[in-house]
């Protein structure tokens, strides 16, 4: 049968085999025509559809990179506030409260802003509180200089000094006196009137020259009892700064002759890629804020005069409908300087801020960088011949190394060979003739049930051992026969199907306690038979026998709290002192199984 089944395999692989001139020929023909349409397709790539399609992705990917940068400037100002005073802490239905204790002694206030200003030194570099009975800290790093100033102002005192620091409450010296109050000061009236944390607009910081904004928000003390419940003990504020997305934008890759700004929605610009500063010198010791419309830029100008015109409008009717979440408005506009393609966002805080960010990208530039690519095609043509060329190698030798895998399978199987899995993963013809031989060698040489050897198969395999063996005469294995006591009770007490979960279970021990050189089978029944190459000792053999008796005697899980014992009545014989072929030492081990079962039943009795 097993000489029938390799002749079958061996004469379909001769017929498939006619195909391989097609796996040969097709995939080259295929290559060459995928070769012309990548030639095809990159030269078209340069039409007006890719030229939108690049734009567009220009636009998306650097509005995505603005939005991110500001977004965490802005958190880094939450973030300072919060850590010199955190929030409260409310429960799920809002009918808990508990408020985290803030000093009311300036110098442990101070101490909270020395580390606040430490988290964020690039951005938030000032971190102050103003008291409500007029006292006032401040702690500035000033970090291009290399030193700390903190400001002071006591309760009822009409001056505040300015001290260089080298410490929390160290100071090294008097730097100035000025006359300060910040009750009065926007960012603490501010804060007061909307009672929450609030943003200042942008202004110019005319000794730092840069822009800069503040997050400002008042403290209670929830424990002093009044109309309202609560009590101002002062406002918290931090300044930002935005020069940090200016430098973001500068630097940030753009196609020639694009440009990306930051507006308020009066035109005042916030941040800008140009080189030009988003404030104006209007004398000696004044400064103000730049328009996108008085820009130097004509582009920018004309853009912005189309945002301001078009698009605007269109944002201030969608946040009236409640839509504060949406994706950049991409529009293709004309200007002086040729068709343009904007993405125009919206950037909104919830204490106070809304910006506008707009990214403009000329299409000249698109085509330009699209011509690049154009170039580049040859490139790829050529990189597609080599990939050509190699491929082809990797698919003959692919196909030839399968081909020897499948007849040296053929002949295993013809010679009654243990045949291991088929390694090859492939969908053709040949892949399709593996998969069929390796399940026909599969069902015919297993059981169907514990998927172990079945009788034929297991005595041709030790056939085969001991005719490739070059010397009979050292050739010693170990046969044991394995009946199971009780099978009978567990199926007429539990069904067949528990009987079925016996055998699968006894199985899988099996094939666990055995060598990889060793093989177990089922021959039937409840009966198995086991393989023990190279064992040659009784005394070796017998301890096998109890490790294995012991795997199979161990309670099995029929379902759920249901378990099942089986025992083992193993009955062993040598080769070859016990029988020089199968049918000897099977005799023998079937013999010695039924005298073990009669003492077992016995010893019992």
């Amino acid at each position: 049968m097993d000489s029938f089944l390799a002749l079958k395999a061996m004469t379909t692989m001769r017929l498939k085999s006619t195909s391989l001139l097609r796996i040969l020929l097709i995939p080259f023909l295929i290559l060459m025509l995928i070769l012309a349409g990548i030639i095809t397709s990159v030269l078209y790539r340069a039409g007006e559809e890719t030229t939108d399609a690049v734009a567009q992705k220009t636009l998306d990917v650097i509005s995505s990179r603005i939005n991110a940068v500001s977004e965490k400037q802005l958190a880094s100002a939450y973030v300072i506030l919060n850590s010199i005073a955190p929030n409260s802490i409310h429960s799920k239905d809002n009918n808990f409260r508990l408020d985290l204790a803030f000093p009311k002694d300036l110098l442990k206030i101070e101490e909270r802003l020395w580390s606040a200003t430490g988290l964020f030194p690039d951005i938030n570099q000032l971190a102050y509180f103003g008291a409500e009975d007029g006292g006032f800290v401040s702690v500035r790093r000033m970090v291009d200089e290399g030193r700390v100033e903190a400001r002071y102002r006591q309760p009822g005192a009409t001056q505040s000094d300015v001290y260089s620091m080298s410490a929390p409450n160290k100071k090294i010296a008097l730097l100035r006196s000025d006359q300060f109050d910040p009750r009065v000061r926007p960012w603490y009236k501010n804060a007061v009137a909307k009672n929450k944390a609030a943003w200042s607009a942008v202004y110019i910081d005319f000794t730092k020259r840069e822009p800069l904004l503040t997050l400002s928000k008042p403290l209670y003390a929830s424990d002093v009892d009044s109309a309202q419940g609560e009590k101002l003990l002062g406002v918290l504020a931090t300044d930002v700064s935005l020069k940090q997305i200016t430098a973001a934008l500068q630097q940030m890759a753009m196609p020639d002759g694009s440009i990306a700004f930051i507006v308020e929605r009066s035109g005042e610009l916030v941040a800008t890629s140009l080189s030009e500063l988003p404030y104006v010198r209007v004398s000696d010791t004044a400064l103000k804020r730049q328009f996108a419309s008085e820009s130097v830029s004509p582009l920018m100008r004309n853009v912005f005069n189309h945002v301001q015109q078009k698009v605007m409008p269109q944002m201030s009717d969608r946040l009236r409908d409640g839509v504060t979440d949406e994706a950049p408005v991409i529009d293709i506009i004309s200007t002086p300087q040729g068709m343009v393609q904007i993405a125009v966002g919206r950037l909104i805080d919830p204490a106070g801020l809304e910006w506008i960010t707009i990214v403009a990208v000329p299409r000249a530039a698109i085509r330009t960088e699209m011509r690049g690519l154009t170039i580049g095609s040859l490139g790829v043509a050529l990189s597609a011949i080599l990939g050509a060329l190699l491929l082809g190698y990797l698919i003959l030798r692919w196909t030839m190394v399968d081909i020897r895998k499948l007849t040296e399978a053929a002949r295993r199987v013809g010679s009654g060979e243990p045949v291991r899995d088929i390694d090859i993963q492939r969908r053709d013809e040949i892949g399709v003739l593996a998969e069929s031989l390796q399940e026909m060698q599969h069902s015919l040489r297993t059981d169907s049930l514990t998927h172990l050897l079945n009788r034929d198969t297991f005595i041709s395999q030790i056939d085969f051992t001991r005719r490739r063996s070059t010397d009979l005469k050292n050739l010693r294995f170990a046969l044991l026969f394995i009946d199971l006591d009780h099978f009978k009770k567990i199926n007429d007490e539990h069904g067949h199907e528990a009987g079925d979960i016996v055998l699968i279970e006894i199985a899988r021990r099996l094939e666990s306690a055995i060598r990889k050189e060793d093989a177990a089978a089922r021959f039937g029944g409840d009966e198995f038979v086991v393989y023990l190459h190279g064992v040659a000792q009784r005394d070796q053999a017998n301890q096998l026998v109890e490790k294995l008796r012991q795997a199979i005697e161990a309670p099995v899980r029929l379902k759920e709290g249901v378990t099942g014992i089986v025992g083992a009545s193993i009955g062993l014989a040598l080769y070859p002192e016990d029988g020089l072929d199968m049918d000897s030492l099977l005799r023998a081990s079937d013999l010695r199984m039924f005298e073990e079962k009669s003492r077992r039943k016995a010893r019992a009795r």
